[in-house]
């Protein structure tokens, strides 16, 4: 192998590297975030709610933790469920369609009934919903 086809091949092999990082990092980009504030005292933005291109995976954002999800359309309610990997449907966040958001944590075993933080949330309108 001479010196010109090593490099050419290198420059084949970065071509397919940064193809597939550029195609990973599109896939993960958001078609739709979702912005929560307090349901009565709306004041800043409490929870960011993303959903990524995929439609199956999303991102939880709250006091600057970021959780990385499973998201559905169940019905007609967004549904984000997350958690450690031991147990990855540990918490839930619904938005039903009037914006009403709904965390549930399940941690303690029980199957809550009651959601333990309403809030009032809405869409943000992004590159592709204008």
């Amino acid at each position: 192998m001479t010196i010109c086809e090593w490099f050419r091949g290198i420059g084949l092999a970065l071509a397919l590297l940064v193809g597939m990082s550029a195609s990973v990092m599109a896939q993960a980009e958001p078609v739709a975030v979702w912005e929560c504030k307090d349901f009565i005292h709306e004041g800043s933005v409490l929870v960011t709610a993303t959903v990524d291109s995929s439609r199956e995976t999303g991102m939880i954002t709250v006091a600057g933790v970021t959780h990385h999800t499973q998201f559905s359309v169940e019905g007609f309610n967004r549904r984000w469920d997350f958690g450690p990997k031991d147990h990855p449907t540990r918490y839930a966040f619904i938005i039903k369609p009037d914006g009403t958001g709904l965390y549930y944590d399940f941690s303690t075993g029980d199957q809550q009934m009651k959601a333990s933080e309403v809030m009032k949330c809405r869409q943000r309108k992004g590159k592709r919903e204008q």
